[in-house]
């Protein structure tokens, strides 16, 4: 809804609006209005199209990018309990210099 002339009018599409400048303003001026924002051209809903579609695809890449990111701090939450079981465990044993020299390659 817009007001126009202390009146609220409902504006929907451009039919609204040519409808409303013709009633205002007057039919030549509302043409021109209309060649100007004429209906979209099959270009412009080509294009449209086009930009939904790379739109779509970013907005996946975006999802993907935050399951990485999920992922990956989980894996360094568990590498994390990893180093604190080896600090605590530590005991000289072959088990434990083993475990050492696993996580040590898997920080590299």
């Amino acid at each position: 809804m817009i007001m126009i002339s202390e009146n609220w009018e409902q504006v929907k599409d451009l039919s609204d609006v040519i409808r409303i400048v013709s009633e205002n303003i007057g039919s030549e001026f509302s043409q021109k209005v209309e060649e100007i924002c004429g209906e979209p051209s099959e270009e412009l809903f080509a294009a449209y199209q086009a930009l939904e579609s790379e739109k779509d695809e970013l907005e996946q890449r975006c999802n993907d990018y935050g399951d990485i990111l999920e992922s990956l701090d989980y894996l360094n939450e568990q590498i994390d309990k990893l180093e604190k079981y080896i600090d605590d465990n530590a005991d000289g044993t072959d088990f434990m210099e083993g475990m050492r020299k696993a996580f040590e390659m898997i920080e590299r």
